[in-house]
C-alpha cells in the first residue's frame, strides 16, 4: 500500500526518499573526521542540506565511527556528534553559518586592511 500525500504533508521534504524513510545520498568525497574543516564537510553534506539529509548522513557515518562499531577511538564520533548537534538545530545551525561567513570574510581580508584584529602590545595598550 503506498503512502498517501496527506501522510507524509507533515514529513521534511527530502529528495532521496525510500520507503517513508530519507536517505542521504553518499558524498564521492566524504572528508575523514582528522580533516573536516567544517561540520558540512564532517558530514559530507552541502551547506543547504535538509534536516532529513543531515540525519541521514549521521546514521550513516555514525554506524562507521562508534567505538562500539568497530571505530577506532572516540575522537572521531565526539567531532561527528557535535556537528549533528550543531546542524540538527535551526538556532544553532544560524548561529553557525553566520560565525562561518564572519570567520570566511576575516580570512579573505587583506592583512593590511585593518580588517580583524590588530596583535595586542602590553605596554601600548595600557591606560595609565
Amino acid at each position: 500500500m503506498a503512502p498517501s500525500l496527506a501522510s507524509t504533508a507533515g514529513l521534511p521534504s527530502c529528495a532521496a526518499r525510500r520507503g517513508g524513510r530519507c536517505v542521504a545520498r553518499r558524498a564521492s568525497a566524504v572528508a575523514t573526521p582528522a580533516t573536516a574543516r567544517t561540520h558540512y564537510e564532517l558530514l559530507g553534506v552541502g551547506a543547504g542540506a535538509s534536516q532529513c539529509e543531515i540525519k541521514a548522513a549521521y546514521r550513516r557515518l555514525a554506524r562507521e565511527v562508534h567505538p562500539d562499531c568497530g571505530g577506532r577511538g572516540d575522537e572521531g564520533f565526539i567531532r561527528l556528534h557535535a556537528a549533528y548537534a550543531t546542524l540538527a538545530d535551526p538556532d544553532e545551525r544560524a548561529r553557525y553559518d553566520r560565525a562561518a561567513a564572519v570567520r570566511s570574510r576575516i580570512r579573505a581580508a587583506p592583512s593590511g586592511s585593518g580588517a580583524g584584529f590588530r596583535p595586542r602590545r602590553w605596554e601600548t595598550d595600557q591606560c595609565w
